[in-house]
């Protein structure tokens, strides 16, 4: 009885730290990975590329993942180095 409960003890600890490991390892290196004025450029560009039109396509399909390849990644990257990131 006593070793099934240490091994829920630990399995709860471990879920508990896998959960909160990308927030410690950003806390660790300084901070988020995006700063605020890049969050805001990012929300502005992504408000922008909206009029693109998507192909009529399940997300995961090839055609849909040529389409964001092929046009809206280059067209993000571009609306970003306009404005400065």
């Amino acid at each position: 009885m006593r070793r099934s409960i240490n091994i829920l003890l630990i399995s709860i600890f471990c879920v508990g730290l896998s959960g909160c490991y990308e927030s410690v390892v950003r806390f660790w290196n300084g901070g988020p990975h995006m700063s605020r004025a890049e969050s805001e450029a990012y929300d502005e560009c992504f408000e922008e590329l909206e009029s693109i039109k998507e192909p009529k396509a399940y997300i995961g399909s090839k055609e849909m993942q040529d389409w964001l390849g092929n046009v809206y990644g280059p067209a993000e990257r571009e609306c970003m180095k306009r404005k400065g990131f």
